[in-house]
């Protein structure tokens, strides 16, 4: 029994976690583009891997309780534990609300940038802008969403990381 709790708690901890921990990288990207829906997809993708990464846990959970090595009072363990926990918290907490507070500045609008000009087209004129003040302050509110969203991501992604090395090495208390 134990094996098999251990197969699907890594097999579910490669499909869960891993989109998981990519969604913040990917509404970045969508910040970055001014792209409101594919913003909003990202925070929908966030949502539901975080959730989904409750069977993970649970996987993991139902294997330790079949363990005859290890128990929730080893310390790899509870440290892995606590790690998760900080990880779901920052991102449910925090990066989710981040890419959804950005995804309605992207639609509420934002200054854009003017589109390049082509290549073989000579050379343009240099683009003029006329912004406003509000323009401008919605312009720096998503940038501040945006390196919230990509700092916390890569929070959450160096503590799966840590989380990860903990399950593989299993130091204190082997």
């Amino acid at each position: 029994m134990y094996e098999t709790l251990v197969t699907l708690h890594v097999l579910t901890a490669v499909l869960l976690i891993g989109p998981f921990a990519l969604a913040p990288y990917m509404a970045h990207r969508a910040i970055r583009r001014h792209d409101a829906s594919n913003t909003h997809a990202a925070a929908r993708i966030l949502a539901v891997f975080s959730t989904g990464s409750l069977i993970v846990a649970a996987f993991g959970f139902g294997a330790l309780s079949t363990a005859n090595r290890y128990s929730f009072r080893t310390p790899w363990v509870i440290i892995s534990i606590t790690l998760y926990v900080i990880a779901m918290g920052i991102a449910t907490g925090y990066t989710m609300p981040s890419i959804r507070r950005a995804a309605g500045v992207i639609e509420q609008g934002v200054l854009e940038r003017p589109p390049a000009a082509a290549e073989g087209d000579g050379e343009a004129p240099p683009p003029t802008l006329a912004a406003t003040a509000t323009d401008l302050a919605a312009k720096e509110r998503l940038d501040n969403l945006a390196g919230r969203v990509v700092a916390s991501g890569t929070v959450v992604f160096v503590l799966i990381v840590l989380i990860t090395i903990f399950m593989i090495v299993r130091p204190f208390g082997r």
